[in-house]
């Protein structure tokens, strides 16, 4: 098996994810608590700590909090050989941390195997280094669907055995190390059957987190479809007396819907519940913001009450659009969201993303990144890209070209701006037709370029000093994508500085 490298985090960038909050006592937050495309989260709480993880197709990210709503990411693990790694599960016993990954694409997977290969990595310290993945040999349950086993979800039994749960409702237990699959799958829990007028777009269930609580083992569930009708997905509750079912559904599911594609949030579902150092107990989901979906799917937080009857729900009376009051445990850094980077460290920031194969051609430090130029184009040549976190932002970017032959500049992935040394040319389409609108910077070889994007209207400018800026005088429409790229195209190498990202709205 090849090696995987861990990129450790040696630096942060400023990030206390918005709140928006016109209170002065800074007692209330706004979804989401982690904005941007950070969808499918799993959160797990060790004493006063909270972990929560996401899937970053090569690899995942780590992030902590101590009060649920501040997040900083620690760790950004890229495994080499890996790819189109899906919905995750952090859990933390024998005093490690594991996580659960479907992976499609892995070492050693033939032509003939369908699905997603079953995978767990683990680490003494969320932010350190993890292990190489074991891969879980997981018969390969019958009719479980055209993606095979994903959405891994664990739980630890009263009887010291455990188990792990996939989508459509199939377990498999595990040796006393999780890491190795036990006897076969069975199928043991088939959802909740929501109102047949309701406008999904599959029934797909999948996404099992589980808990344990006053002699019931409680699953939380999503249906309905990650995509689709902004009214599709969903989160459901179903509780047992044991690990492996019989499962009872509750008389209060789901816990969260899009009802109207009026609402702030579309697609709310993929959720985990758990409680606090305080007692007091919440669930983490991600949802799409309404009309801008191309966002990606956003994490949010919401409070969790109990009923009489021993069920969880969302706190009546709180939409997840609404100002809602904080958690009282933990440290509250602030309330400001800031993307800014500098590049003086070694290493990007964890919300950087990039063909890893490449990072030879990637050099950052000392207020400078160097990429080495190589393809044609900006499609095939050497990049490293960021997903917006506003619906409406500005960008900015300087560039230098110390050698000819490259081909650089700043997209909103097929739209944006690029400069060979000399000319800068406004671009648009994914073949990235040049516009008639072309400039020349004074200055040759250097460059400052800006997008400003207004809810999908899209500007660009350029400038001598990073000062004055003057417009292509041509505009774009957004069509559904926010993610930004740099790049750098044929031969050479490109300096880039002070890239700095700036939200609007």
């Amino acid at each position: 098996m090849k090696s995987f490298y861990l990129f450790t985090i040696t630096f942060m960038i400023a990030l206390q994810l918005m709140a928006q909050s016109t209170d002065k006592s800074n007692s209330y937050y706004l979804n989401p608590i982690i904005p941007g495309n950070y969808g499918d989260p799993s959160i797990v709480r060790v004493k006063n700590d909270f972990y929560m993880a996401h899937s970053r197709g090569d690899g995942f990210i780590i992030w902590h909090s101590t009060n649920l709503v501040n997040w900083k990411p620690v760790n950004r693990v890229f495994l080499e050989g890996y790819s189109r790694v899906w919905a995750v599960d952090l859990q933390y016993f024998n005093g490690k941390f594991h996580l659960y990954l479907p992976i499609q694409d892995y070492p050693g997977r033939t032509e003939n195997v369908k699905g997603f290969g079953n995978f767990v990595v683990t680490a003494t310290d969320a932010a350190g280094k993890w292990n190489e993945p074991v891969k879980i040999d997981i018969p390969a349950p019958k009719n479980i669907g055209h993606w095979g086993a994903i959405d891994p979800g664990f739980i630890h039994n009263n009887e010291g055995k455990n188990y792990l749960y996939l989508s459509a409702g199939w377990v498999i237990e595990l040796d006393a190390t999780g890491t190795k699959a036990i006897g076969e799958a069975k199928k043991v829990y088939d959802g909740w059957q929501y109102p047949q007028e309701w406008n999904v777009q599959c029934k797909c269930l999948e996404s099992p987190k589980l808990f344990y609580k006053d002699g019931y083992y409680y699953m939380v569930s999503a249906q309905g479809g990650t995509n689709g009708p902004s009214t599709a997905h969903m989160n459901v509750v179903a509780r047992s007396k044991t690990a492996i079912g019989p499962w009872e559904n509750a008389p209060y599911n789901p816990i969260t819907h899009t009802y109207s594609e009026e609402e702030t949030w579309w697609q709310q579902g993929h959720g985990t519940i758990f409680d606090a150092p305080d007692g007091s107990w919440w669930m983490v989901y991600h949802a799409r913001l309404k009309n801008f979906t191309g966002l990606g799917r956003s994490t949010l937080l919401m409070p969790v009450d109990w009923t009489k009857d021993g069920w969880p729900v969302v706190k009546s009376g709180i939409p997840s659009s609404s100002f809602i009051t904080k958690p009282t445990f933990g440290d509250n850094p602030g309330n400001e969201m800031a993307i800014k980077e500098d590049f003086t460290a070694n290493a990007l920031h964890p919300f950087w993303n990039y063909d890893y194969s490449k990072r030879n051609l990637i050099k950052t430090g000392n207020g400078s990144l160097q990429l080495l130029a190589g393809g044609s184009n900006h499609k095939d040549g050497t990049q490293i890209t960021i997903g917006a976190i506003h619906k409406s932002f500005e960008v900015t970017i300087e560039i230098q070209m110390p050698s000819n032959g490259a081909k650089a500049g700043i997209a909103l992935e097929n739209d944006g701006v690029v400069y060979d040394g000399s000319m800068a040319t406004f671009t648009e389409g994914a073949d990235w037709r040049m516009n008639e609108a072309g400039k020349y910077p004074s200055e040759k070889g250097h460059v400052y370029f800006k997008i400003k994007n207004i809810r999908k209207d899209i500007s660009l400018f350029y400038s001598n000093d990073g000062v004055s800026w003057i417009s292509f005088g041509k505009g774009l429409r957004l069509e559904d994508s926010y993610k930004i790229k740099l790049f750098a195209a044929g031969n050479g190498i490109v300096v880039f500085k002070n890239f700095h990202y700036s939200g609007v709205e």
